[in-house]
């Protein structure tokens, strides 16, 4: 039951197969240039770090033009993809959105109403039956999270005993001679560190979240069937609710 359910949303009701699969040259681009943005930002962030640290500019301007170069490019394949999207949604679905973002309320109702379709189809649309299939999603979820490459842990530690030589021999050369020199580097290194963490942290959400989704995985579409699931049970609830009002009163 969820294995059947699950092939039939993965190739009939998510966005790639009503959509993208018509413009795969310029989704395929925008996730190219989004990456590059990614990037791009690391090396603009880390040739700060070192601009502020040793006057060095090279890794700055490097990343800077990288950094504008890449966002001309997303925000142009990202209008082009949203142009585009709008006209295969017209064509194939009969769907208009002439100003803003392709995805409009029509387009999630036509989802939602192709899922109602085959629960009723199945005998699957009762608030029991969705509730056991979402928590069977669930339960394949926690079990199929993807191992994780890098232990961060363990980076930063190694990292700790190469900073604190590198710090050390900062602060005994001869340039550091005042104490607004010392607080310089001090406050310059705490930023470095900072960023690094943010940086890891936001990298390791990235690859554990996102990466599935750039490249359709089971696990991206597994969390959105599970989040329509949850919308088809509310919509179950609010029509069996409707149907007793209903019924109270003739």
């Amino acid at each position: 039951m969820l294995d059947s359910l699950f092939d039939f949303y993965r190739k009939n009701i998510t966005t790639y197969r009503l959509l993208f699969q018509f413009m795969r040259t310029w989704h395929i681009l925008m996730q190219v240039f989004f990456l590059l943005f990614l990037m791009s930002a690391y090396v603009l962030i880390s040739g700060l770090c070192v601009f502020l640290l040793i006057q060095e500019p090279i890794v700055l301007k490097i990343g800077l033009f990288g950094f504008i170069g890449s966002v001309l490019f997303f925000a142009f394949s990202t209008w082009r993809l949203n142009e585009k999207a709008k006209r295969v949604l017209e064509h194939e679905h009969g769907i208009r959105s002439i100003a803003g973002i392709w995805r409009t309320p029509e387009f999630e109702t036509l989802q939602a109403d192709l899922l109602k379709d085959y629960l009723q189809e199945h005998h699957l649309y009762t608030d029991e039956k969705l509730k056991l299939l979402i928590e069977g999603y669930e339960n394949e979820t926690r079990k199929n999270k993807y191992p994780t490459l890098i232990n961060w842990g363990i980076v930063v530690s190694l990292s700790v005993p190469l900073w604190i030589q590198y710090v050390t021999f900062i602060f005994k050369s001869e340039s550091m001679r005042t104490l607004e020199d010392a607080t310089w580097v001090l406050m310059v290194g705490v930023l470095f560190v900072v960023v690094l963490i943010a940086m890891i942290g936001f990298t390791k959400w990235f690859f554990g979240e996102c990466q599935d989704a750039f490249l359709y995985g089971e696990k991206a579409h597994r969390k959105t069937l599970i989040e329509r699931l949850q919308d088809a049970r509310l919509r179950y609830r609010k029509e069996a609710d409707k149907i007793d009002d209903e019924n109270r009163f003739t």
